[in-house]
């Protein structure tokens, strides 16, 4: 007699007894339709009373991933998390295997969403890092979710990894959440940086274990920053548009370190992130009382400079506490391209003196005089009104440049050089 031939009650007893392996009462169960309803329940309950970590972790994933809430939640009162080896932080393994609505059945039926790991991440975290965007969708709607949840140091988030990673998707998904805290500056405790600066000086690719995977994730090791400090650095524009678009996002955080996003981007040349942040309409062009330019005299590249420069709303004659403008702090640390440009711009004021009482003309004079030339053609130009004097001020500077160029290469011309800076720049409150 066959074997599905026998009786029902019969077909029954012998599934529930332990004559049969758990790959057996599956089988059955596949091809004995009339029996479903009572061989699904006997399966569960033999996988449950056998405790096999294998089927039950199995079993669970399966009832999840057909959105099937009753069984789902029965399993979970049943005690199987604490069968399953991985069941303390299930959630975090599942959102990397799981779809989408396999993870909010897991969520919907009652599973810890904020469970950490033995690395210290949230199922959040782990979704974000291995960019899962249905598993990360379905955390966002559950409001159990800490979604400002920190991993490796304090105040790390999901958003700053996503940034720093250049997920623009899960970007967009977590800007989404109206919960998320678009502003949160990292916390970096010195452990941690010590830690990681062996690695590089700036930013460590990390080999972090999600799941059975191996991501190289990249987190910044510096002072505290935003996420929009993360984009800026990473020089990501796309990122950086996406942060921007959003309300939220204050556009003058500042790092721990005091620095602004604009400052940053003149601070490592992204060109791009200078130009988005300064057509942002709640920028802040200033550094309290002083100009950016004084900054960019300091940090900028020449074509960063012009950037700045075509900016109406930047005022070239703002002086700081002693009186300097931009275009004295130039002229003190001798930058000839940047001199040029700033004597070119229509509203220079040359004539514009130091606390102590000292032009811009008169720090270039002693170095480079026919430099100081172009300053008196500038003059001229501006009482008299004769424009086609401009004309004089290219040749002039490549002269100058060419000039003071040989002579940074006699002996001892780079030491008068360094020390020019550190005069003009080291001291806080002396005079030039």
């Amino acid at each position: 007699m066959a074997f599905l031939a026998l009786p029902n009650e019969l077909l029954l007893e012998i599934c529930i007894s332990p004559i049969l392996e758990i790959p057996d009462i599956a089988s059955v169960l596949q091809t004995c339709r009339q029996l479903t309803s009572l061989l699904t329940t006997a399966l569960y309950k033999q996988i449950l009373t056998r405790r096999s970590d294998k089927y039950c972790k199995r079993a669970l994933y399966h009832a999840a991933e057909n959105r099937n809430h009753l069984t789902v939640r029965a399993l979970l009162e049943c005690g199987i998390l604490d069968i399953i080896e991985i069941g303390p932080i299930l959630l975090n393994i599942a959102v990397c295997k799981l779809s989408e609505e396999g993870v909010r059945t897991l969520l919907t039926c009652g599973i810890d969403p904020n469970t950490l790991d033995t690395r210290e991440r949230t199922p959040l975290i782990c979704a974000t890092a291995g960019r899962f965007c249905g598993a990360v969708r379905a955390m966002l709607g559950d409001t159990r979710v800490d979604v400002n949840c920190h991993w490796l140091f304090p105040d790390f988030t999901a958003l700053h990894l996503a940034v720093w990673n250049g997920y623009d998707n899960i970007v967009r998904l977590l800007l989404a959440c109206p919960r998320i805290a678009v502003n949160r500056v990292d916390n970096l405790p010195q452990t941690v940086v010590s830690e990681i600066m062996r690695y590089d000086n700036n930013i460590s690719l990390i080999g972090t274990f999600l799941s059975d995977r191996i991501l190289g994730l990249r987190v910044p090791v510096r002072t505290g920053w935003a996420p929009l400090h993360g984009a800026v650095a990473r020089k990501d524009s796309s990122i950086l548009k996406i942060l921007l678009k959003d309300e939220r996002i204050d556009v003058n955080i500042l790092t721990i370190g005091g620095e602004t996003p604009l400052c940053m981007g003149i601070r490592l040349h992204n060109k791009q992130a200078v130009r988005l942040l300064l057509a942002h309409p709640k920028i802040d062009i200033h550094l309290g009382s002083e100009s950016i330019l004084h900054l960019a005299v300091l940090q900028a590249e020449k074509s960063t400079f012009e950037i700045l420069l075509e900016d109406k709303r930047i005022d070239v004659n703002l002086t700081d506490k002693d009186g300097k403008t931009a275009l004295h702090f130039a002229a003190g640390a001798l930058e000839v391209d940047l001199v040029y440009l700033l004597l070119s711009h229509n509203e220079i004021d040359v004539e514009k003196l130091t606390a102590c009482g000292l032009s811009a003309r008169d720090l270039v004079l002693p170095n480079l005089p026919e430099l100081a030339r172009c300053f008196t053609i500038r003059q001229i130009v501006r009482s008299k009104r004769m424009e086609y004097l401009d004309l004089a001020f290219e040749p002039g500077i490549c002269e100058s440049k060419r000039r003071y160029k040989a002579k940074l290469g006699m002996a001892g011309g780079g030491f008068e050089w360094q020390a020019s800076r550190k005069a003009l720049y080291g001291s806080q409150n002396g005079c030039l």
